[in-house]
C-alpha cells in the first residue's frame, strides 16, 4: 500500500482520517486471509476517498497515471471513487517476501536436533488463516501436519491473557537471543588477542570480554536462575549486561551485540580488589530478566529487563 500511495499520503490518513484507515486495513485484511495459492480472480479493495485525494495531491497526478507509472499497467487500477482493483499475481508478489521468510525460518528451526521428533504445527494469528499460507507451508515442509485452530487470529491475544492470569501455565522459554555480562580477565597469550590486553595497576587485563548466562535457543525453565563470579579491576564497578544472537561471543564489541543496562556499584576501598568478588546473577521469569549483583561487603543492585523486545 505504501508503494501505491506514498508513505506521505499514508501518515496522512493515519492522522487525520483514523476511523477511514482501520477501515481500509480491516478489508486488506479479510482479503488477504480469503487469498488462494492459485487463486486467477481479481481482489478488489475499499479505499478511502479521502486516501486518493491525498496522493493525488502530493504527486500532482491522477491515481491512475500513479499506477501507471509504477508500472502496473493494468493489473493495480482504479474502479470508481473507491476501489482498487488488484491482479491475482500482483497480490501474491505481496505475499511472497514475509511468506518466504516464514517458511525458511521454519523450514531452520525443525532442522534443529531437539525439532526432529516434532511432526505438528498450529498456525495462530491472523495469516494463519490464509489459505496461500497454509498451502504454501504444506509444499515447502511435507510430512508436517497443520492444525489451524478456530479464531487462530484470536489464539495470540487470548494465550497473553491467559499466561497474565495463570504464568505457570508455560514452564520454559527458548532464549531469543545469548544474554551475558562485560567483565574484564586476566590477559592469556593462549586465548586473548596481543592487541586487547591493557596495563592495569601493572596487570595485563582483557576488558570487554564477553561472559555468557544463557545462550541462543537455549531452553531455560522458568524462575530459574544462573550465577557467575568476576572481580573488578577499578574502585567503581560498572556491570554492562549484553545480548546478542551468537551463541558463542567472545567480546562486548562483537558486531551484533548490544547492550541493555548497566549496574555501578562502588567497590570497598579497604579490600584488595582481587579479593572482592562479585556475585552476578540471572533470574528468568515470565517475561522479564531480572539482574542481581552482590559485592563482598554485601552491597546488592538490580536491574529488570524485558526479554520481549
Amino acid at each position: 500500500m505504501t508503494e501505491i500511495f506514498g508513505s506521505v499520503a499514508i501518515t496522512a490518513l493515519q492522522s487525520n482520517e483514523m476511523y477511514d484507515y482501520f477501515d481500509m486495513i480491516r478489508d486488506f485484511e479479510v482479503k488477504k486471509r480469503k487469498f488462494e495459492l492459485n487463486s486467477q480472480s481479481d481482489i478488489t479493495f475499499r479505499i478511502p476517498v479521502a486516501l486518493k485525494e491525498i496522493t493525488e495531491r502530493h504527486f500532482h497526478q491522477s491515481l491512475s497515471d500513479r499506477l501507471a507509472s509504477l508500472k502496473y499497467g493494468k493489473q493495480v487500477v482504479t474502479r470508481g471513487r473507491d476501489k482498487l482493483g488488484v491482479d491475482s499475481s500482483i497480490m501474491q508478489s505481496w505475499f511472497t517476501d514475509p511468506v518466504s521468510k516464514t517458511v525458511n525460518h521454519m523450514s531452520s528451526v525443525f532442522k534443529e536436533e531437539r525439532m526432529k521428533d516434532v511432526g505438528l504445527i498450529v498456525l495462530v494469528g491472523g495469516f494463519a488463516e490464509s489459505p496461500y499460507v497454509q498451502q504454501m507451508i504444506k509444499e515447502e515442509l511435507p510430512g508436517k501436519q497443520l492444525i489451524i485452530p478456530g479464531e487462530a487470529g484470536l489464539a495470540v491475544l487470548k494465550g497473553a491473557v491467559m499466561f497474565g492470569h495463570k504464568p505457570d501455565i508455560m514452564s520454559s522459554r527458548v532464549m531469543d537471543y545469548t544474554y551475558g555480562v562485560g567483565i574484564s580477565n586476566i590477559f592469556d597469550e593462549k586465548i586473548h588477542p596481543v592487541e586487547r590486553r591493557e596495563d592495569i595497576n601493572g596487570i595485563w587485563i582483557v576488558l570487554n570480554c564477553f561472559q555468557i548466562f544463557v545462550r541462543f535457543n537455549q531452553e531455560v525453565q522458568f524462575d530459574s536462575k544462573v550465577t557467575h563470579l568476576s572481580y573488578p579491576v577499578t574502585k567503581r564497578s560498572k556491570i554492562g549486561i549484553f545480548r546478542t544472537k551468537d551463541r558463542d561471543p567472545e567480546y562486548t564489541t562483537d558486531p551484533g551485540c548490544e547492550q541493555l543496562g548497566v549496574i555501578e556499584m562502588d567497590n570497598d576501598e579497604q579490600i584488595p580488589l582481587e579479593e572482592q568478588e562479585t556475585k552476578t546473577t540471572f533470574m528468568f521469569g515470565d517475561t522479564e530478566l531480572r539482574v542481581v549483583c552482590e559485592t563482598l561487603t554485601g552491597k546488592v543492585d538490580t536491574l529488570t529487563l524485558a526479554l520481549t523486545k
